[in-house]
């Protein structure tokens, strides 16, 4: 509401509000005095008949009666009036007729109001004294009421419309005064509102006008000698305006001469980014075909050196050679595991490193870890203690990427024991945080190595560095390996921190987030025997024993020999087995030799080894005849469990029986394949023809792709083994070409790949391909492969429905642009093609924290994947987006997640998609 009207308000509400009461006052007060006489006139008439009709009733003298009635109806007020004698009759009628019917007959005088007329009824007296009453009126006032006795009524019936005319014609002159004293005050209101306030009107027009620049307006703006003051301070503050207005608008011109020249060398350097960003996405590209090449190159002769050293390590019996040889294997897969830290530092550096998906058993997996890194790092001069430590609260199995977490515990533990050369590496486990899908836990690794000094501690996490060069030539590492931790912790939502002393040791720290898994944790019955242990080493003996509680067993823990004899012989009744750690020395050895021969022929108490490293047990073949079982420290769990659950049993043959029962039932069901390899490497061919060959297989072998296509046309194989890299036409092309043939046209064709990276293995399955091996092949890996893809009955479009269910629907995707493919796969690529950019900006926006244009972002993929047959996108990004929008951030990180993975999920499966030939699908609509 502008000025103006607030201050008419201002001034004519208050007159109004005054006005109309003063109206409202003087109509109900003349309406009342109009009522009050009425009652008066009516009451004295009727007194006034009653009384001088007394002589007529009691006389009964009509012509009086109706001379007195006629003189009451001549009054203007009056309608109609009756005479009753003192039986309520009638005696005399006047005027209308009387409206109401029951009349009521009081001793006094009675009056009544109704909507159209005043009823007046009096009672007539008659005293003695009658004839003075006929020539004096006022002689009956005199008398006492109990003397003079009621002859009779009289009833008046006066009419209301005459007051109501009155009322009606005042309330009209009341009306109309009040109307015109309004219409003049709103006159003078809107005259003196106006008046005052076009100054300050004026004053805020040239106000605007002086924002606006308009300098010249203001100065030709007059107000009244009232506001002369106001008008000359004015003048002055434009004056000073327009002066800094035109110096500011100098500098403008001047910035802007500035700024333009400034521009034209941004667009010079803008050019040189961009050939530079080219140079660089080309750089980047060629990275990526060179470390393809390398892994290609370097994997093909690992794969001949490892299966070639495998089929030399079973028929070798002299102990030199096959020490040889094993060494040959442990540097062909140091080669190999330097290679994947270089290609996964690759994949990370360049984002293209993704997490799988998986249950796995976190303690088993451990347990695994420590195994392997026992067999690889542990001599007979370096012993020492490797303990895992779980909390109670830790459950066994979780949901995340198994491979991930293994590299994770492989690289810590395994750089913890090459650094430690006594003592102990432990890993402790704890629960760090819990949410209904989400698990964190909190993982350390501790050792008692050489540790690191503070000061050098920042190199521990640089590509390609080392906190000491000397550790380098000693210990050998290309400096990736916890750099690729890192990074691998900060994927899974972890932190990675390190504490270290040289005159202590390393403690690495840091944290995991896995999803919750429902699979239940492994529970065992407990064993409720008696055991009698021999451990020398303190930590690994506390280790045991808790453990041992913890599944019913009591233990009886010695110090030396001596001391487990003389318990043996005081108790040997109540023990069920004995535990025994043998040092790799042969005093050790022949020690333990006649302490187990001792036990079983005097008590056949069965012993149970722990031995450290494994490789030694392998020259004492006596030891190893004579125990119940064979453990490898550090001591898994489930092992030691199974070991006293089947004591008296030898287990070592059984297992080795099994796994000869096993691989000869194997080799069964898969003799008198024929498999087509084809590989222009003829060292890996003739590897593959050595290991498929003496089991009943009927192995062919081609040299080039051209060579399988002839071959394919003259014979039917039930299985094929491809190659990718060979010259003139690759692994993938002739797969392409093989797959046109009516009999190859589900026929499992298995790559046998040196490419490690995601995109080229996602090329394979593309390609027609069933499935692929990564080399260097590993011989049982390869012929579970035979077995399993020999037993399978899907056809190949089978398999990659199966794969995209959940994923894509190309029917959905078809079926919104009426069966065009051309529009379908253009809308998909579009929006394919964005997702990397796109995932880039949710994880920016994730880190800041940025709601709106978060939500922009997951709407703008929800609104594509609707319309492109992404399926599982569309439900994630629903998701998110709800979740945004209704609790903003809070808990948001596993709903992202889940998107983030659906998306990498889609982009890792495109070139799966079958889409139909534009051909086709325009036919089939027609």
């Amino acid at each position: 509401m502008s000025l103006s009207n607030k201050l008419f308000w201002a001034l004519f509400a208050p007159v109004f509000a005054v006005s109309l009461l003063a109206s409202v006052f003087l109509v109900s007060t003349r309406f009342n005095d109009l009522n009050q006489n009425l009652y008066e006139r009516t009451s004295n008439i009727t007194e006034q008949v009653a009384t001088t009709s007394e002589y007529a009733i009691v006389f009964s003298d009509q012509n009086m009666m109706y001379r007195i009635l006629q003189n009451a109806l001549n009054n203007k007020d009056i309608s109609g009036v009756q005479l009753f004698n003192s039986e309520q009759k009638i005696i005399a009628e006047l005027g209308k007729t009387p409206t109401s019917v029951d009349t009521p007959f009081p001793d006094n005088i009675y009056l009544k109001e109704y909507d159209d007329y005043l009823e007046s009824i009096n009672a007539i007296h008659y005293s003695s004294n009658s004839l003075d009453g006929v020539f004096n009126t006022q002689t009956d006032l005199f008398i006492p009421l109990d003397q003079r006795n009621l002859i009779g009524w009289v009833k008046i019936e006066a009419n209301k419309s005459a007051i109501r005319i009155d009322k009606y014609q005042y309330a009209g002159l009341v009306t109309f005064i009040l109307i015109i004293f309004n219409v003049l005050t709103i006159i003078g209101a809107f005259h003196i509102s106006k008046a005052l306030t076009q100054p300050i009107n004026r004053l805020a027009g040239s106000l605007n006008k002086l924002v606006k620049g308009q300098f010249s307006t203001v100065k030709l703006m007059k107000l009244p000698p009232e506001y002369a003051s106001l008008q000359k301070d004015l003048l002055d503050l434009t004056e000073r305006l327009e002066h800094h207005n035109e110096e500011l608008n100098s500098g403008i011109e001047q910035s802007t001469e500035d700024i333009r020249r400034s521009m034209d060398s941004m667009e010079e350097k803008s050019a040189q980014l961009h050939i530079a960003n080219r140079e660089a996405m080309e750089s980047n590209r060629l990275k990526s075909q060179f470390l393809a090449n390398i892994s290609h190159e370097v994997r093909t002769p690992l794969n001949a050196i490892l299966g070639y050293t495998k089929t030399l390590q079973k028929d070798i019996t002299d102990t030199q050679h096959r020490f040889y040889v094993d060494t040959i294997e442990q540097s062909t897969n140091s080669l190999l595991a330097i290679i994947g830290d270089i290609l996964d530092f690759s994949k990370i550096e360049a984002g293209k490193l993704s997490l799988e998906s998986n249950h796995f058993n976190l303690k088993a997996l451990i347990d695994d870890v420590y195994q392997t890194l026992s067999i690889n790092l542990l001599s007979k001069e370096k012993q020492i203690d490797l303990v895992p430590e779980f909390s109670q609260d830790v459950p066994e199995w979780f949901i995340g990427d198994s491979t991930r977490v293994r590299q994770i515990l492989t690289n810590l533990i395994g750089n913890a024991i090459k650094f430690t050369h006594q003592g102990s590496v432990r890993t402790k486990v704890s629960l760090h945080s819990q949410s209904p899908q989400v698990i964190t836990l909190s993982f350390q690794v501790i050792d008692t190595g050489i540790g690191i000094a503070e000061h050098k501690i920042h190199r521990l996490f640089k590509p390609f560095s080392q906190v000491d060069t000397s550790t380098t030539r000693q210990f050998g590492g290309t400096g990736l390996g916890l750099v690729i931790t890192k990074k691998l912790v900060e994927q899974m939502n972890g932190k990675i921190e390190v504490s270290s002393d040289p005159s202590i040791g390393s403690t690495f720290r840091f944290t995991l987030s896995l999803k919750a898994s429902q699979k239940l944790n492994n529970s065992h019955p407990d064993l409720n025997c008696h055991v009698i242990l021999l451990e020398p080493s303190t930590t690994y003996k506390s280790y045991l024993k808790s453990y041992l509680k913890s599944i019913g067993v009591s233990c009886i823990a010695c110090s030396d020999l001596e001391q487990m004899i003389a318990i043996l012989n005081k108790q040997h009744s109540s023990i069920d087995a004995i535990l025994l750690s043998v040092m790799p020395d042969d005093q050790s050895v022949a020690e333990a030799c006649e302490l187990i021969t001792y036990s079983a022929q005097q008590f056949t108490i069965p012993c149970i080894l722990m031995v450290q490293p494994p490789g030694q047990i392998t020259h004492y073949p006596d030891l190893k005849n004579l125990c119940s079982d064979i453990l490898l420290k550090p001591i898994s769990h489930d092992r030691l469990y199974s070991a006293l659950q089947n004591l008296n049993k030898s287990a070592t043959p059984l297992i080795s029986q099994q796994l000869e029962v096993g691989k000869s039932a194997l080799n069964e069901k898969i003799k008198g394949l024929k498999i087509l390899a084809v590989d222009d490497s003829p060292i890996n061919l003739q590897l593959l023809n050595h290991w498929l060959t003496p089991i009943g297989l009927d192995v062919s072998l081609a040299y080039s792709g051209q060579q399988a296509i002839d071959m394919a046309n003259h014979d039917k194989f039930d299985l094929i083994f491809m190659d990718i890299q060979m010259p003139e036409m690759d692994g993938m092309e002739t797969t392409r070409q093989l797959r046109q043939m009516e009999f190859y046209r589900n026929t499992p064709i298995i790559a046998l790949t040196a490419h490690a990276l995601g995109t080229e293995q996602q090329q394979i399955l593309a390609s027609g391909m069933n499935a692929y091996l990564t080399k260097p092949i590993d011989e049982d890996l390869l012929l579970s492969t035979i077995e399993t893809w020999r037993a399978n009955t899907e056809t190949f479009q089978d398999q990659v429905d199966a794969k995209l269910i959940g994923i894509f629907d190309l029917e959905k995707a078809l079926a919104i642009v009426d069966g065009k493919t051309d529009i379908a796969k253009e809308m998909f690529d579009m929006l394919a093609n964005s997702l990397d950019a796109e995932k880039k900006l949710i994880q920016h926006h994730l880190e800041n924290q940025d709601t709106e244009k978060m939500i922009e972002v997951v709407h703008r993929i929800h609104g594509a994947s609707k319309y492109t047959g992404t399926i599982n996108i569309a439900r994630h990004a629903g998701f998110l987006e709800t979740h945004l929008k209704e609790l903003g951030f809070e808990d948001v990180d596993g709903v992202a997640k889940d998107f983030i993975d659906a998306i990498e999920e889609l982009l890792s499966h495109r070139q799966l998609i079958p889409w139909p030939h534009s051909f086709d699908s325009s036919t089939t609509k027609a």
